[in-house]
């Protein structure tokens, strides 16, 4: 009968430490802020959809400030990473500059580089 008793709470103590436990192992969110460049609206558009991936949770551009906010899991991607996709859809960011090949890519509209002509932005 004693080992009843004693049996009951060690049962409620291990379930709530398995709860606890499985808490941590969550993949914790992390916001970050970072300079991107960019010129129009079709730029934020290929800004925040190169961030439309696993781990990724939000991505909002700021035409203005050039300022991209990205929330995001960093157990699934890393800061690193959200860099090099920018960069792979033809935007330099704070940490390094899209190759001049992707670059290229970029409609007339969305050059920002020295240089650019358009001036005309939406």
């Amino acid at each position: 009968m004693w080992m009843k008793s004693y049996l009951a709470p060690m049962k409620h103590l291990i379930a709530f430490t398995l709860m606890v436990a499985a808490l941590g192992v969550q993949a914790q969110k992390v916001e970050t802020s970072f300079r991107v460049e960019g010129v129009c609206g079709m730029c934020e558009a290929r800004i925040e959809g190169a961030l439309d991936v696993h781990g990724v949770v939000s991505a909002e551009w700021d035409r203005e400030s050039k300022m991209l906010t990205v929330v995001y899991k960093e157990k699934q991607i890393s800061e690193a990473t959200l860099h090099d996709l920018i960069h792979a859809v033809g935007h330099d960011t704070s940490t390094g500059k899209a190759t001049d090949e992707e670059y290229a890519g970029l409609h007339g509209c969305c050059k920002y580089r020295e240089g650019a002509s358009c001036t005309k932005h939406e």
